[in-house]
């Protein structure tokens, strides 16, 4: 245990990359055999668990020397948190051993509590001195998360981007006073290219960025259409600002188009279609884009080909690989005129993405993919085909899919297994099937799958979930347990964690 705890401390890589169930039950371990269930939470214990010393359970998370978190915050703020230990520690930095109520602390105390500052409630936040948070202490708040987030830790902390968002646009509203009733945006408010790097396009008010001068809309038109957060109206607003500085959408340069973002979801089907789509830059930023619908994806596939002069049976690996989402937009029967040679070379991008495709388009996928000149026929294919294809492999045939064997089960992605149809899902996988699923890919099963599961299927789903629990099943005559399936090197601490496991 000492040996495995060292070894986590040295190099907490791969255990970040664990699932969140695994993580949790390793530290359970290791806590028990450390006999940290009662007293205090001291600094020497903290620091003997690294990385997962914030994985331990609330009740003694709860029990950190107060001293030691006081004085040790600079060390503490490198550390992953989920939601129910940020809000411990929002519930720490406010006891009066350690700064007291918010109304009183310092600009010292900003300094200290730093990105922690995001960990407290809107109606706490409020109750800062107006006086201390000025745009450029909101911004070291906002380097100082991006930072974090950037580093060997935070990196791998899986924490969604939406989760603190929210927080960090209330700061940036509430305090430059977007939020005040009544208030009107003057030119104070209007933000610079440069704090919009600092910070991020959406924490400001559409007003703001709707009232930027032409040159720094033109020079962060970029960063604006990459921004994940923007409502469809904010898009909107965007676009008409898009087309005072640019002009008609038939006139944006390939620079300007490959700018775009999210920004050209809002573009009608008569703009797109008069778009010029013919260089691969800006094809490459339309296909990127995720968020288009099939009316839409229909028009662009068709503006590319108008712009490009060229007919689908023409398009190589590149141009394939540049559609990216758009290749949804290409109806079933046209899409078995493509070459398949060129898009099995382009199969290794397209199937990393959440295609929007249709079941008969996915299929029409398959089948130039078990073209002879391809891979071949799906029966003759290993694992290391499923794990090139990637989502792709959710259009399987009913009767190819329920034939599938361990070795071609190992290499399909979680993803794929999530794009399954619900109905088809529990009709092609038996449970004996399901039961050689690894984590990550039972994991990826959805609400609705899983709903569709016999007791039979939805048992032996719950074993690779939860490989401790002694669930004794019997599948074609055997008694299943805990599998320990041959693994490279770099899964070592999953193998571990199994052996401790099964002591």
């Amino acid at each position: 245990m000492d040996s495995l705890r060292n070894m986590i401390v040295q190099d907490p890589h791969y255990f970040l990359l664990l699932p969140s169930t695994k993580q949790a039950v390793l530290v359970e371990k290791l806590v028990q055999r450390l006999d940290m269930y009662t007293g205090l939470y001291t600094e020497e214990e903290f620091r003997s668990l690294g990385v997962m010393a914030t994985f331990v359970v609330d009740e003694i998370f709860l029990q950190l020397d107060r001293s030691f978190f006081v004085d040790g915050l600079e060390f503490l703020r490198g550390f992953c948190y989920n939601t129910n230990k940020r809000a411990l520690v929002a519930a720490m930095l406010q006891e009066p051993k350690t700064f007291g109520p918010v109304q009183d602390w310092t600009s010292e105390t900003l300094n200290q509590v730093d990105r922690f500052l995001f960990f407290l409630p809107k109606e706490t936040i409020q109750l800062i001195p107006a006086g201390l948070m000025s745009l450029e202490r909101i911004e070291r708040l906002y380097l100082s998360q991006k930072q974090w987030e950037r580093g060997e830790i935070g990196s791998l902390c899986g924490q969604k981007p939406s989760e603190l968002f929210d927080k960090q646009q209330f700061v940036l509203q509430y305090f430059l006073g977007f939020l005040s009733v009544g208030r009107s945006t003057f030119t104070g408010l209007i933000p610079t290219c440069e704090s919009l790097h600092v910070t991020q396009p959406v924490a400001w008010s559409i007003d703001s960025l709707r009232n930027m001068p032409p040159a720094a809309f033109q020079r962060c038109l970029e960063l604006i259409g990459q921004d994940p957060f923007f409502s469809a109206f904010q898009l909107s607003v965007l676009l008409t600002k898009t087309k005072e500085v640019y002009g008609l959408p038939s006139s944006f340069t390939p620079s300007v188009i490959s700018q775009l973002g999210r920004i050209a979801t809002q573009l009608s089907v008569e703009e797109l279609a008069s778009l010029r789509l013919s260089d691969i830059q800006s094809i490459s930023a339309m296909g990127a884009i995720n968020m288009w619908t099939s009316r839409q994806l229909k028009t662009i596939f068709s503006t590319v080909m108008n712009s490009t002069r060229k007919t689908p049976s023409q398009l190589d690996s590149s141009s394939i690989v540049a559609l990216g989402h758009i290749v949804c937009g290409i109806e079933a029967p046209v899409m078995r005129t493509l070459n398949a040679v060129e898009f099995s070379k382009a199969v290794l991008w397209l199937g990393r993405l959440r295609l929007s495709c249709s079941e008969e388009q996915l299929q029409v996928m398959i089948g130039l993919l078990s073209n002879r000149l391809t891979f071949g026929p799906v029966s003759s294919w290993g694992s290391e085909v499923f794990i090139e294809i990637g989502a792709i492999a959710a259009g399987l045939p009913d009767m190819s899919m329920s034939a599938l064997v361990r070795v071609q089960i190992e290499g399909i992605s979680p993803l794929a297994i999530s794009l399954i149809p619900a109905g088809k899902f529990a009709v092609v996988f038996n449970q004996e099937q399901i039961s050689m699923f690894t984590y990550e890919q039972a994991i990826a099963v959805t609400d609705a799958q899983r709903s569709a599961l016999s007791p039979l299927q939805e048992t032996a789903l719950s074993m690779v979930l939860n490989p401790w629990e002694n669930k004794p099943v019997d599948f074609r005559g055997r008694s299943l347990g805990v599998a320990v399936h041959p693994c490279p090197i770099f899964y070592l601490p999953n193998v571990l964690i199994l052996l401790l496991l099964l002591r």
